[in-house]
Order: C-alpha cells, then sequence, then structure tokens
C-alpha cells in the first residue's frame, strides 16, 4: 500500500532539486522565468499577462513577478495594446530571444543526460506519471490524451 504522504514529501524534495540542480544553474534564472520567455518566443507574439498566466498555469501575481524580473533583465517589454489603451502586452525582446536560444539546449541537455541513466521505459513512466500529475494540479486534459485524440479524428475523417 502507498502511503501518499512520503510520497508527496519525496515529490516535493526531488522536483524542487531538480528545478534548482539540472534546470536552475543550467538557464540560471529564477525558475518560471524560462518557461514563460520560452513561450513567448515561441509564440512570437504580444500577449496578455493574464492570458499567458492562464496558458502556463501561473497565478496572475506570480506571472506579475515573473515579467517585472524579465522586464529588467531586458528579456521582456510592456506596452498597452494600441486597440485598447487599458490594457497591457508583454513580448520577448530580441535580447530575450537571443537568451532562449543560447540557453535552451543546455537545460535540456542537462536534463537529457540524467534521464538516459533511467532507461527508455523509466523515463516513459516518469513523463507520463508526471503529466497526469500536472494535469490534475491544473485541472487540464493531458497533451498525450489531445494528441491521441487528434490522431483518431484524422484517422475517422480518413
Amino acid at each position: 500500500m502507498v502511503n501518499y504522504e512520503e510520497a508527496a514529501r519525496k515529490l516535493i524534495v526531488y522536483s524542487g532539486g531538480l528545478a534548482k540542480g539540472s534546470l536552475g544553474t543550467a538557464r540560471a534564472a529564477s525558475v518560471g522565468e524560462e518557461p514563460v520567455l520560452q513561450y513567448l518566443v515561441d509564440n512570437d507574439a504580444e500577449m496578455n499577462p493574464s492570458v499567458l498566466a492562464d496558458a502556463l498555469g501561473y497565478t496572475r501575481p506570480r506571472m506579475t513577478r515573473i515579467l517585472d524580473s524579465l522586464v529588467a533583465k531586458g528579456y521582456v517589454e510592456r506596452k498597452n495594446d494600441s486597440n485598447d489603451r487599458r490594457k497591457v502586452l508583454v513580448a520577448a525582446t530580441e535580447a530575450g530571444r537571443e537568451h532562449t536560444e543560447s540557453t535552451s539546449g543546455g537545460g535540456v541537455a542537462a536534463v537529457a543526460s540524467q534521464l538516459s541513466a533511467l532507461g527508455d521505459q523509466n523515463v516513459l513512466e516518469l513523463l507520463n506519471v508526471l503529466e497526469k500529475a500536472y494535469s490534475i494540479t491544473y485541472n487540464r486534459e493531458p497533451e498525450i490524451n489531445k494528441e491521441k485524440k487528434t490522431k483518431r479524428r484524422k484517422r475517422s475523417s480518413e
């Protein structure tokens, strides 16, 4: 029988260690900054901070702190929406794009190296469990389920 409290303690310790270890040091950024910057770069668009917070599962106050830090570093800029001056939009700057390009490989390579030591089956199990935990935490459908539905729709329409 699983002791869920003990499992929760371990998960907190292990995930915190991973964030501070490979991901944190390889990327030299506060936890939360890199996913936000990466999302802005990947989407290459100006975004409302509230929409960005919802998309990434952050609270609005946390998103504000992350954006404040990224603006201070020159990686993100804020500006008023030209259609509605009351709204604020954020976008990655050229410096933010360059930073993301130069650091994205390092963090991924460090974690990939550690994951390779687990072996294929364990990595697949780990990702499956983490994705389920993420979907429960943020009340979202796991990406793997979305991919399966898309494939089924494609097959049924053919």
